[in-house]
């Protein structure tokens, strides 16, 4: 710290140093001292008006950089979110999706370009993707079970993420957090799955279908962010497509 305040001190004397022998020189050539005040007092005048200036001009700068880079780690953190959770939970209501047949074009993502991914987020935030669990009563509740155990399993690093102030710029994925908090809730508030009934089933559906219309948008988001930012990660999202039954994590060609 010494030194450096010995660097600004002996920076600053030198400098002052310039301006008198300048401004000296000047009156000793041209013999004019009220041109040389008049000309320091304008344009003393002009320094606040310079600090305004790059003060605002600078903080704009920071700010937009800081919030560019805050939005960059919170892209990368759905990521995480999405292999510790997100693709299982899709593959586990996709598949009992009576109206699975909606997101078939789903599969074909490896195909697309930045046009698609755009159209496709565009199509998803106007409408909502359907969902109603197609399954007998006699298998609702394995499947009830299966739902519980993985969202139950993943609720700490679920609870981290929405304590994470960042978040709440992205209100989209804030929105999806909370409502897989709320089904997760509602599952382990039912101690006996066999005491579902079909109207009781309605409302625990109404809560999937919130998740996975939040999920499909999220997923698809998170694709066009690899494609633009990382298309050789996008590669492994694809073998793995939770949207796609027949999909194989191992290259074939």
């Amino acid at each position: 710290m010494s030194e450096r305040l010995s660097w600004k001190m002996k920076f600053s004397i030198v400098m002052v140093v310039l301006i008198i022998i300048i401004y000296g020189s000047n009156y000793l050539v041209l013999g004019d001292a009220e041109h040389i005040i008049s000309y320091i007092w304008t344009h003393l005048g002009f320094i606040p008006v310079d600090i305004l200036v790059v003060a605002f001009l600078l903080d704009e700068i920071i700010e937009r950089k800081e919030k560019e880079a805050m939005l960059e780690k919170l892209d990368m953190l759905m990521s995480t979110f999405f292999s510790e959770v997100g693709n299982e939970l899709i593959s586990q209501l996709s598949t009992v999706n009576k109206y699975k047949a909606n997101t078939e074009n789903l599969k074909s993502i490896k195909n697309w370009d930045e046009n698609d991914f755009d159209n496709k987020l565009a199509e998803l935030k106007d409408s909502s993707t359907d969902f109603s669990a197609d399954i007998t009563p006699e298998e609702r509740e394995e499947f009830l079970e299966n739902l519980r155990t993985l969202l139950a399993s993943k609720r700490e690093f679920i609870i981290n993420l929405i304590n994470n102030p960042n978040i709440l710029e992205k209100e989209e994925f804030t929105g999806l957090v909370n409502a897989i908090l709320h089904l997760d809730e509602e599952l382990e508030h039912r101690a006996d799955f066999a005491l579902v009934n079909d109207a009781d089933f309605g409302h625990l559906n109404g809560d999937m279908q919130r998740v996975y219309d939040k999920l499909v948008y999220e997923w698809v988001y998170y694709l066009k962010y690899l494609y633009k930012h990382y298309p050789y990660m996008i590669a492994l999202i694809i073998r793995t497509n939770p949207f796609d039954e027949t999909a194989e994590v191992y290259v074939k060609e």
